[in-house]
């Protein structure tokens, strides 16, 4: 069903501290963007990563549909919920209850899209 685990062994701090992977720490720093007079520098290694995390975000996306359509019945509930305060005759805290549940379920309906927003955002920086 899903893919097999992959160790990666990236050595001890002793390792990390000595001289030969401080060359290997030189190498991953020099593919982080570089900003030259308000201009960006991407290096080839940059976009892979870029590339790399724009899959891993859409690896998210079952997650996010199940997350969305959960909203909708727990939504329901808690405006259920808040009239049935107001039926006991709490009606600040019902209305309180029923704004707050309508707004969360919105909250998560545009997420995701507000997220994408953001992503394709800092994707056009990037380039």
């Amino acid at each position: 069903m899903f893919a097999s685990e992959k160790i990666v062994s990236v050595g001890s701090v002793r390792d990390f501290l000595e001289q030969k992977n401080r060359k290997e720490v030189s190498k991953t720093l020099a593919s982080i963007p570089i900003s030259i007079a308000g201009m960006s520098v991407m290096t080839s290694t940059t976009k892979a990563h870029a590339e790399a995390a724009y899959t891993l975000i859409h690896a998210f996306d079952p997650l996010i549909e199940i997350i969305q359509s959960l909203a909708y019945p727990v939504g329901f509930v808690m405006i259920c919920a808040g009239f049935l305060v107001i039926m006991t005759g709490n009606k600040m805290k019902g209305i309180h209850i029923i704004k707050w549940a309508a707004l969360g379920f919105l909250g998560m309906q545009f997420a995701p899209g507000i997220m994408a927003l953001l992503g394709e955002v800092g994707r056009s920086i990037g380039k």
